[in-house]
């Protein structure tokens, strides 16, 4: 089942056990403290206007015709249309928690506080410096019908204490980590598509050893293998850990150190290193920019693509293999079934936190009233957009096209941050699909590759490897931080030392000493942490599930 893009290339669907999202949300639980967006106080002539501040990131992006980020456009425009006076407190993105952390010390912390940081977040719930926002719903209508219809975010948002301190928003659930295959070399080579780890390491032996763009060199990779994209394979084998987060799963109730899943991708990466299936200066590929150049030229049978922007991937990388490599044919390829199960890829986290309110915010009626205007629709759509007419114009599918790009980028773009909480994920013309124009071939051929990516990765047969989102694991204490990111060095360095070093150190050995080093530095502590947070919390945190059911919704929506 194959189409052609507009550059010759064939897009083919991959008959695998498909992906990583849920179904339908499981069941409705109540927008939080017994209210409902019905019974909302109607909001009279003489209701107090109140005033709030704000914090949001200075990412010094606002051009000097338009102000600052404490007063343009669009702060002017707030002010005028919304409920409540507002100020907004600019901190540099790049110290945002640092200068945060100075404002609570010394009293004067926004009574909003817009923050991407986890463990900032929590840091504040652990010192008593925020205030629930349960008895606040009553003015925030709009938060509480996305509560309702999304109850993954009142789980996401509330904390130990069994009341909602944290104010999230919904996310298209993008494919972040996938697999893309030349099936000209397919073709060439009389192969098939690989639906099995073991078929895919034939495969990928036979592209980097057969000379499958016959120019009589032996200069083709079977596969990528840089820093980041060395994740992916870890998800082959149901293992989500990276640089930055051990791989957990759970077995009988238990939260546990995935060492057979370890053991099974080290074993397969090794192999695609002594074989010389992949590059072997790979470590000092730190971002994937050289894979990304051999891709581009040619050079590369299976591509693993990390993260990036699939409208990019299609019209410009696309683009220019075809304009390298006049018959290159590419094909979504599903991650193949491994020993261990069956698995999806990276998804971009599809519920995430952003906001919560200081403990001292005088008014909190203020501050229910500006996140619920600031959460409407056509609020949102207004500070993100700019103006219909000026700033972009109705497309074919009935979204939005930007007018003049650069007038967009100099009036607007710097507003976003204002709306850091706005759910666009409930907006079908957010999603990367609706960002094709299928009127033109080579993006129909875009939005039907993004089609089919879908329908394999987002199979109902696949598991979501490790427990959820990196986003909604627990964060450790600052004592079991340090020993975490401790083990979490060695564990990189053995596995490294285990892929290069040939015949005399083996991948078996190499899990031996790992969890010889986890037992010495005390791994069991970050268990038994795991296991307490995981025995109060697994039937009320956002988990694998919760992903892939926001995911299969969102895919529905689109159909």
């Amino acid at each position: 089942m194959k189409r052609k893009l507009w550059m010759g290339m064939t897009i083919g669907v991959v008959a695998l056990g498909a992906t990583l999202v849920g179904c339908s949300s499981d069941k409705k639980e109540g927008a939080a403290a017994g209210t409902t967006a019905t019974n909302a106080p109607k909001e009279s002539a003489a209701a107090k206007r109140g005033n709030v501040t704000v914090s949001m990131y200075d990412r010094g992006g606002v051009p000097a015709s338009e102000g600052n980020y404490e007063e343009n456009r669009w702060t002017k425009w707030i002010n005028q249309n919304g409920p409540v006076n507002v100020k907004y407190v600019p901190v540099l993105r790049s110290e945002s928690t640092k200068k945060l952390n100075v404002l609570f010390a010394s009293g004067s912390a926004p009574d909003i506080v817009n923050e991407y940081s986890t463990p900032f977040r929590n840091s504040l719930y652990d010192q008593k410096q925020l205030l629930p926002i349960d008895d606040i719903l009553k003015y925030m209508p709009e938060y509480q019908k996305l509560l309702e219809q999304y109850p993954q975010l009142k789980k996401a948002g509330t904390k130990p204490d069994g009341k909602l301190y944290e104010v999230g928003k919904v996310k298209e659930a993008v494919i972040q980590h996938m697999l893309l295959i030349r099936t000209d070399w397919l073709k060439k080579l009389n192969l098939s598509m690989p639906t099995t780890t073991e078929e895919l390491m034939k495969v990928a032996k036979a592209f980097a050893e057969q000379d499958p763009d016959g120019n009589g060199k032996k200069d083709t990779y079977g596969m990528n293998m840089s820093t980041y994209s060395e994740q992916a394979i870890n998800e082959i084998f149901g293992e989500n850990s990276s640089k930055d987060l051990i791989a957990w799963g759970t077995k009988d109730g238990k939260v546990i150190p995935l060492w057979d899943n370890q053991l099974a991708s080290l074993t397969f990466k090794k192999k695609l290193y002594d074989d010389g299936i992949i590059d072997k200066d790979y470590i000092n590929d730190k971002d994937g920019a050289k894979a990304k150049q051999d891709f581009l030229n040619g050079k590369i049978g299976i591509y693993v693509k990390f993260s990036g922007g699939m409208y990019d991937l299609v019209m410009n990388d696309f683009a220019t293999l075809k304009k390298n490599v006049a018959g290159a044919e590419i094909a979504p390829l599903g991650y193949p079934q491994s020993p261990l199960g069956t698995f999806t890829g990276g998804v971009d986290n599809p519920v995430q936190m952003t906001t919560v309110v200081s403990a001292k915010a005088k008014e909190p009626e203020a501050v229910g009233r500006y996140l619920d205007f600031m959460m409407k629709p056509e609020t949102a759509l207004k500070v993100i957009n700019g103006d219909e007419g000026t700033h972009w114009k109705k497309s074919a599918n009935g979204c939005r096209e930007t007018i003049d790009p650069t007038k967009s980028k100099n009036e607007v773009g710097y507003a976003l941050d204002y709306e850091m909480f706005y759910s666009s994920g409930t907006d079908k013309c957010n999603f990367t699909i609706n960002g094709f124009n299928t009127a033109v071939p080579e993006q129909k051929a875009g939005s039907d590759m993004y089609k089919e990516l879908q329908k394999i990765y987002f199979d109902s047969q696949r598991q979501y490897p490790g427990m959820t989102h990196g986003e909604h694991m627990p964060v450790y204490p600052a004592d079991l931080q340090t020993l975490n990111t401790t083990i979490l060095k060695e564990q990189n360095d053995i596995f490294v030392k285990a892929i290069i070093s040939g015949a005399k150190y083996s991948p078996e050995q190499a899990i031996k000493d790992a969890q010889a080093a986890w037992d010495k530095a005390g791994g069991k502590q970050l268990e038994d942490f795991m296991n307490k947070w995981y025995a109060e919390n697994k039937d009320k945190a956002f988990l694998a599930k919760d992903i892939m059911t926001i995911a299969r919704q969102q895919m529905e929506q689109v159909k």
